[in-house]
């Protein structure tokens, strides 16, 4: 079994965390956004057309009601390899897409992470998640309460409305809690814990079935 690390740095006194953000859909690249504007060492995983875009103009985000346009220069990577280290992992996708995805998140090192977006079955996935892995993993879950839209170019999301993310763990407190909040602790996105975090995602599962 591998040993315990961090792979997080001091920059001028504060904590950098370095960061991969698993998916580059609209709310996954609004969430490099963010991290990255909060002085995080971020990089996206993305494939094809998407990941050509992040290389060639960077991460391009029009904010509708700020009336402006940002553009965030991120890592991009095209596969999780076993022994990338990162302090955080953030899978954003849509939960179909979680099934092919968790044996390469098995198969990495990295100890902390967060399944991002509606979720059905959280602790079938935790489970399977934890029973495939070489080591020892804390896995969270994470909501998104924003929305926006891929415009035609492809290369700008369009976000309306402000950022923010509803955390929670299936066994009550949250191990990796500090990493998290040192994350978001120079960013303008809001974070909020919830106790009950296996009803509020089944809550919110059967609501997007109606």
């Amino acid at each position: 079994m591998f040993k315990k690390q961090q792979s997080f740095k001091l920059n001028g006194g504060a904590i950098t965390m370095r960061i991969l953000v698993f998916g580059a859909g609209v709310l996954g690249s609004y969430l490099a956004h963010v991290l990255v504007r909060g002085g995080n060492d971020v990089t996206i995983l993305a494939r094809g057309k998407r990941a050509e875009q992040l290389n060639k103009d960077g991460l391009v985000i029009r904010h509708y009601f700020q009336r402006k346009i940002t553009v965030d220069e991120v890592k991009v990577i095209h596969a999780l390899q076993s022994d990338d280290l990162y302090d955080l992992v953030f899978v954003v996708m849509k939960y179909n897409d979680f099934p092919a995805v968790l044996p390469i998140l098995a198969e990495n090192r990295s100890r902390n992470m967060v399944l991002v977006g509606n979720n059905a079955d959280p602790h079938g996935m935790r489970n399977l998640l934890k029973e495939m892995s070489a080591v020892e993993k804390s896995v969270v879950f994470g909501f998104q309460l924003n929305g926006g839209i891929r415009e035609e170019s492809g290369r700008i999301i369009c976000i309306r409305g402000g950022g923010q993310m509803i955390l929670g763990s299936l066994d009550g407190e949250i191990p990796f809690k500090p990493v998290l909040e040192n994350a978001f602790k120079h960013v303008k996105y809001k974070s909020a814990y919830h106790e009950g975090m296996d009803a509020w995602l089944k809550s919110i599962s059967s609501l997007l079935w109606l």
